[in-house]
């Protein structure tokens, strides 16, 4: 395992239609969530060397083990970057192969510690299938912009924001995890639409994301759209803003009928995409990405848990 270049690459409901938000503040206001997953296994490692000297019924053994799980899991709960995408699988790889070194000298570690490292080990999974959505399987190179200012603007309308972007409690686990887009419910069947023109760079299955699309609108600026029930759209079609791909649906990972919208940047950076609709991209994009804000007055209805987008003041 190679640590040293890894280091040098070192909520309520929240909703907007046309108009943007409020950005939350990001959840990596420090380290990325590679560099922190790195540092923890050199941590582990060295302490698994010292303890050598230790009996295997040493507790020093679980107190490895309890802290690196610990700064893992809460690594995970930092929006993924694609600088990140080594450390998670070294992180896989680390701890499968020290736990399997483990159960063969039969060191007495704790009742519960393959329950959170499975846990754990999940959240790594789930890390990499975000960063797998941002540049699917099949996906081209991003393309320059050439046609003006990117502004994007709702897939849906109205937008009922049901999960926003950031640390939430994950459906299924109930663990808190990194929510890397904003979910949004509507009927099965509706609509969505382009947030702006570009290329269809991805229209197919992606496993827990079920039916997508990926578009690409230069610059290494991309909108996914998630779990939809069709796909209207194909590979190297060009799109305006405004036209249909897709219809809402619950394909792959999902708890009902909603769309999962998610935005990318050139460096595969997972960006509030709440924050970025109806504002030029190149005046917010880097405001929004450190957790700066931007607010819109907005016309809202309260429906239970959730928060409906009518109009823009």
């Amino acid at each position: 395992m190679l640590w040293d270049d890894a280091e040098a690459n070192s909520a309520a409901p929240i909703s907007a239609t046309r108009p943007g938000h409020a950005a939350r503040p990001l959840a990596d206001a420090g380290p990325s969530a590679g560099l922190r997953i790195d540092r923890a296994l050199r941590e582990f490692i060295s302490t698994r060397v010292e303890a050598k000297r230790h009996p295997k019924t040493s507790r020093v053994w679980g107190q490895a083990w309890d802290q690196v799980i610990g700064e893992v899991s809460e690594a995970c709960q930092t929006a993924p970057r694609a600088s990140d995408l080594g450390a998670f699988v070294r992180a896989r790889a680390t701890l499968e192969i020290e736990l399997d070194a483990d159960r063969r000298r039969a060191v007495i570690l704790p009742d519960d510690l393959e329950r959170r490292l499975t846990a754990a080990l999940k959240a790594v999974d789930e890390s990499v299938g975000e960063l797998r959505l941002a540049n699917a399987p099949g996906t081209m190179a991003p393309v320059p912009r050439l046609d003006g200012e990117l502004v994007l603007r709702a897939p849906l309308s109205p937008m009922i924001v049901s999960s926003p972007f950031g640390v939430r409690a994950d459906p299924f686990s109930g663990q808190r995890r990194f929510h890397a887009g904003a979910d949004f419910d509507a009927p099965e069947g509706s609509n969505v639409y382009a947030a702006a023109s570009g290329l269809v760079v991805y229209a197919g299955t992606q496993g827990g994301y079920g039916k997508q699309v990926i578009v690409d609108h230069g610059d290494g600026v991309r909108t996914h759209y998630s779990h939809l029930v069709e796909i209207f759209v194909q590979p190297m079609q060009a799109l305006e803003e405004g036209e249909p791909v897709g219809a809402v649906g619950s394909t792959g990972r999902s708890t009902g009928p909603h769309l999962h919208f998610a935005v990318t940047n050139f460096d595969g950076e997972f960006l509030d995409p709440i924050a970025l609709l109806d504002v030029p991209y190149t005046t917010i994009a880097e405001q929004v990405k450190s957790g700066g804000k931007s607010r819109h007055a907005l016309t809202v209805r309260k429906r239970g848990d959730t928060v409906e987008i009518l109009s823009a003041k």
